[in-house]
C-alpha cells in the first residue's frame, strides 16, 4: 500500500445553498476542521447542478492549493443521482477513494467507497410535521442510504438507534459522530452594552427566556407558548419569552398562539438574526427553552450548555443525550411539565446557575475539532479495510 494522502471527495453541496440549512451550518463546521487536516488527505469539493457555484465557498472554506480542491460538478443533477446513482462522481473530480456526502443523499461513485451523513429521521418517527412531498422525498433517500452506502455517519447515538430500527441498517455500518461547538465563540466577557443595544431594537426589556429555532411544527411552539401563558397567570413579573428563528413550513400554526401574548410585549418574535447576534442574545438569556417533539441531535441545546444559559429541553429523541443530567428535561406533550420547569428555573437561579455550569463543562466534550477527528478516523478505517494505502 502507498503512503498517498487519501483522496476524499466531499459534497458542499448544502454549503451552496442560501440560505444556509441547519445541516448546511453543520456540515461547514465539520468541513472547517475536517480542511486543517493537511498531512493524510487530498480533499476534491464539489457540489452538484445548479449548486456548483463556487462564489460563496470561498469566503465560507479554507480552500489551499495543496489539499483543497473545487470541482463544479455540473455533469451531476440531483434526479440522476437519487434516481439512477448516476453518473459516477469520479467523472467530475478523478480517482477517489471515498466520496462523503453531508445530507441524506448517497454519491453515485464508481470505485469510491461512498459515506453518507444523516441527521434525522423526523419524517418518519413524525411524519405529522412535514409535507408529503418531504416525507416521499427523504423516506426515498434514507432507503436508497441503507441499500447503497458503505458507511452511514450518525449524528447521536439516537439517530443510530432509529436507522437500526427503521430502515435495517447494521449496527457496525453506523457511525456515531456528533455535531460540536468551537468553544472559543462563547469565551471571553458578555458585551452587555452591545446586548442591550439589540434589546432595545428588538424589543427585549427586561429578563427573557430564549427558544432558538426555525419556527415549524417540531419545536413545539404552541405548547410552549400555552405552558409560559400559564406561568403568567401565575405570577405578577414574568420574563419575557423571545423566538429567534426564520418562518418554517406551517408556521402560521405556532405564530397564531403568539399574537395575544405579543400584543402585550410579554412575546418577543425576533425573526432570523445573525450567528453573532443569535450567539449574544443566547448569552444573555435567563434560560433556553427547547422543548422540541424530536431532534437528530439539536445543537441549540449544546449551544446553551457552551453558552453557561440554563437549558429546558425534552426527555425525548437525542436531547437527553446532549444534555446529560446538566438540563430540565420536560414531558414535550405535557404543557404543565413545560410550566414547572420554566416556573422552577425562575425561582431557583442557584440551582439553574449550578446547572449551567456543569451544562458548559460538558459542553467542551462536544468540539467540531473532536467531531472532525472522529471523521478522519472513519475515513482511515474504511481505507485501510480498502487497502487504499
Amino acid at each position: 500500500m502507498s503512503n498517498r494522502p487519501l483522496r476524499i471527495g466531499l459534497d458542499v453541496s448544502c454549503i451552496a445553498e442560501s440560505p444556509m440549512t441547519g445541516i448546511g451550518y453543520a456540515a461547514l463546521n465539520q468541513l472547517r476542521a475536517l480542511l486543517r487536516r493537511v498531512e493524510a488527505f487530498e480533499f476534491h469539493l464539489f457540489a452538484t447542478g445548479d449548486r456548483s457555484g463556487k462564489a460563496n465557498l470561498e469566503d465560507l472554506l479554507p480552500f489551499t492549493a495543496s489539499h483543497a480542491i473545487f470541482r463544479r460538478a455540473r455533469l451531476v443533477k440531483y434526479h440522476l443521482w437519487t434516481r439512477l446513482s448516476w453518473p459516477p462522481i469520479e467523472w467530475s473530480c478523478g480517482p477517489l477513494d471515498i466520496a462523503h456526502n453531508f445530507s441524506h443523499h448517497t454519491p453515485a461513485t464508481k470505485e469510491a467507497l461512498r459515506v453518507v451523513t444523516v441527521h434525522d429521521l423526523s419524517f418518519l418517527r413524525h411524519p405529522e410535521t412535514h409535507t408529503a412531498r418531504t416525507i416521499e422525498v427523504q423516506t426515498r433517500l434514507v432507503r436508497q442510504v441503507a441499500r447503497e452506502a458503505d458507511a452511514v455517519v450518525a449524528v447521536s447515538q439516537s439517530c443510530k438507534s432509529e436507522m437500526v430500527e427503521l430502515l435495517g441498517i447494521p449496527e457496525d455500518r453506523i457511525h456515531v459522530v456528533p455535531n460540536g461547538i468551537h468553544p472559543e465563540e462563547f469565551a471571553g466577557p458578555l458585551d452587555s452594552e452591545t446586548l442591550d443595544v439589540l434589546k432595545q431594537r428588538l424589543g427585549i426589556s427586561r429578563e427573557y427566556f430564549i427558544q432558538l429555532g426555525t419556527v415549524e411544527p417540531r419545536k413545539n411552539i404552541p405548547r410552549l407558548v400555552e405552558a409560559y401563558a400559564r406561568l403568567r397567570e401565575k405570577r405578577r413579573e414574568v420574563p419575557q419569552l423571545v423566538f429567534v428563528g426564520k418562518p418554517g413550513w406551517k408556521c402560521e400554526a405556532s405564530f397564531h398562539p403568539m399574537k395575544p401574548l405579543a400584543e402585550t410585549k410579554d412575546i418577543v418574535y425576533a425573526g432570523y438574526v445573525d450567528r453573532s447576534e443569535a450567539v449574544l442574545l443566547l448569552r444573555g438569556a435567563l434560560a433556553c427553552v427547547y422543548p422540541s417533539i424530536y431532534e437528530g441531535f439539536g445543537l441549540p441545546v449544546l449551544e446553551a450548555m457552551a453558552a453557561r444559559t440554563p437549558v429546558i429541553t425534552s426527555n425525548t429523541s437525542s436531547m437527553p443525550e446532549v444534555a446529560g443530567d446538566t438540563a430540565l428535561l420536560v414531558n414535550p406533550t405535557d404543557v404543565d411539565s413545560i410550566t414547572c420547569a420554566l416556573e422552577q428555573t425562575f425561582d431557583d437561579r442557584i440551582a439553574a446557575d449550578s446547572r449551567a455550569e456543569a451544562a458548559f463543562t460538558r459542553a467542551q466534550t462536544f468540539t467540531w475539532e473532536r467531531s472532525a477527528e472522529t471523521l478522519a478516523g472513519l475515513y482511515r478505517t474504511l481505507a485501510d479495510k480498502r487497502g487504499a494505502r
